[in-house]
């Protein structure tokens, strides 16, 4: 790539993390963005983890045997503070990278014409994800959303550390009081500034899919060139990983608590892998139209060229030789036939979709993998890895 083309578009692609990560940067406990994410993830984990464990110790929650459900049983909390929240918030550092590199290969691809307009859209998606105020509106819902919403544990018919009974009615207890207000809003927080950045890198997709891009039918990654944007989406399986986490958790909680079947959720759980398939592999389908069009495009003026090419060497070789005593095997007409035969076969089996059968199965295996404790306890987990291995093999 030229440095014309870049023409500083980085600058607008590298734009700040999210609050946390700029609060990081501005009490000078990272010098790099890398740092600023993994000290995002660790102070996530100090205000929302690290109050509730000290409170429930000393009120007695976690050793006085008072609950049914102290914090270290409550698989809600531990999955999204400890797991899924943190995955999230790391997961940034390897998704960054490669939609950087997507987006600036897409400048090699726009044509000309185009390329202006291009860089202005890409400039203009980043600004407003750079934009302080787009986290401001962000954390004020999800504070909002805390008086109107009470931890999902508090409708389990089970005594838990979040609540406390008095007179005969039940409160929140210190712990839950700081869960409720504190905890919960920065993870839905995190879950939403997450999402908004996902929902941002959709709609570059859809726009770029707009642009008339030079994609060649005859290119070996059978994607006519645009196998990079499913290596560059691929990073978000560690996103998947962490929404299963949070979701499986739900599910083990209900079956720990309220002895419901595991086999009574089979249904929900294909549900949940089918949503969790439409919402990251879906949103590639955008260049499918594109690639379905360059295809066939291909097949005809391929196929057309290989006609007329084959024509004359069957002429040439077959029909008469004429009177020079010429030998085939000196003869470079043979090699060009197949090798233009080679682009013909390349045409025909280039892909509707920029993605093959091992990205689909990658974003499967990153949603089942948290389930996989929770399954193991009804079916023996040597039993399971050797389904799971004969099923993708």
């Amino acid at each position: 790539m030229t440095e014309e083309h870049n023409d500083n578009l980085t600058d607008h692609i590298e734009v700040p993390g999210s609050i946390l990560t700029r609060l990081v940067m501005r009490m000078n406990l990272a010098r790099t963005h890398n740092d600023a994410l993994l000290g995002s993830a660790l102070l996530f984990i100090a205000v929302t983890f690290g109050p509730i464990l000290i409170l429930s110790v000393i009120d007695g929650f976690e050793t006085g045997g008072l609950v049914d459900m102290p914090l270290h049983k409550d698989l809600i909390t531990l999955s999204r503070y400890l797991i899924a929240a943190p995955v999230l918030i790391l997961s940034d550092r390897l998704t960054r990278p490669w939609l950087v590199k997507a987006i600036l290969r897409f400048l090699d691809l726009v044509d000309k014409a185009e390329l202006e307009a291009f860089k202005k859209m890409v400039r203009r998606i980043f600004r407003i994800r750079g934009s302080l105020a787009v986290d401001l509106v962000i954390l004020v819902v999800c504070i909002a959303s805390s008086f109107f919403l009470k931890s999902y544990s508090m409708n389990i018919e089970v005594s838990s550390w979040q609540t406390s009974v008095a007179g005969g009615f039940a409160d929140l207890s210190r712990p839950g009081f700081w869960n409720n207000y504190v905890s919960q809003p920065l993870f839905r927080f995190v879950v939403m500034s997450w999402t908004v950045d996902y929902l941002l890198w959709i709609y570059f997709l859809w726009r770029a899919s707009r642009f008339r891009l030079n994609l060649i039918a005859t290119h070996p990654d059978g994607a006519g060139g645009l196998s990079f944007v499913s290596a560059a989406h691929a990073q978000f399986c560690l996103a998947a990983f962490a929404i299963a986490a949070a979701d499986s958790s739900v599910v083990a909680q209900l079956v720990q608590h309220t002895h419901q079947e595991l086999k009574s959720f089979t249904h929900l759980g294909i549900v949940f892998l089918g949503v969790i398939l439409f919402f990251f592999v879906g949103p590639l389908l955008v260049f499918s139209p594109t690639l379905v069009r360059i295809r066939l495009d291909g097949i005809i003026s391929y196929g057309a060229l290989c006609h007329e090419l084959s024509d004359k060497f069957a002429g040439k070789w077959l029909r008469k030789r004429g009177d020079k005593d010429e030998s085939i095997l000196s003869s470079p007409d043979p090699s060009s036939l197949a090798d233009l035969n080679s682009s013909f076969d390349t045409v025909l089996t280039m892909r509707s979709v920029v993605f093959d059968h091992q990205f689909v199965i990658l974003f499967i295996i990153a949603t089942c993998l948290p389930a996989l404790p929770l399954i193991a306890t009804v079916i023996p987990l040597q039993d399971l890895l050797m389904e799971i291995f004969k099923a993708l093999t």
